[in-house]
């Protein structure tokens, strides 16, 4: 009975404050350095790129203006600075910072704070990942059944997520920024 009522809650809690959608993709291109923590240079072309698909003018945000955008938090183990560097860009030009608070295994707390934030009600939320843990924060937003692994050679995609009450829109869409990138 205790745990009805506390899924209840957060259902009502997250009714609440559900962004209109989450758009989620893996950071940019890493070098082929294993020990490398920064974006290469065709990772930091797609970085700047990114703000065409996504800044002011953009046909998938055009209806929910983006109101938050997060980043992974460079941990000691991993030292990556990728995520951050990959949004950097779009961060700039929104004039929006890039919020970093949680780790990538922490994934369950930022979908919490993204779906109980009555900000985000209406808007689009922008999360750039590692792609270990895509997977996981998309079920943590309500994706089901969770979604296959995130490839870890594939950096032109990203996911739509769309919350509509208990049910969960998601669609994967290739970016078509760079040459070589997916067309479908």
């Amino acid at each position: 009975m205790k745990s009805l009522l506390l899924v209840l809650l957060f259902s009502a809690l997250t009714a609440l404050g559900q962004p209109a959608q989450v758009i989620l993709f893996r950071h940019a291109e890493e070098p082929y350095d294993p020990a490398a923590v920064n974006l290469s240079p065709r990772g930091m072309e797609r970085a700047r790129a990114l703000v065409s698909l996504l800044g002011k003018n953009s046909l998938l945000t055009s209806n929910a203006p983006i109101a938050a955008l997060y980043a992974t938090h460079v941990t000691k183990h991993g030292r990556s600075h990728r995520a951050s560097e990959t949004i950097a860009p779009l961060s700039d030009k929104l004039r929006l910072p890039a919020q970093t608070p949680y780790e990538s295994k922490q994934y369950s707390l930022l979908a919490r704070d993204i779906l109980g934030n009555r900000a985000y009600r209406g808007k689009t939320v922008v999360i750039c990942w590692t792609h270990e843990d895509i997977a996981e924060l998309a079920a943590a937003l309500g994706v089901q059944p969770k979604p296959p692994p995130w490839k870890g050679k594939v950096f032109d995609r990203l996911w739509v997520i769309k919350p509509h009450g208990h049910d969960v829109e998601f669609r994967d869409l290739p970016q078509h920024l760079l040459k070589g990138d997916s067309e479908s």
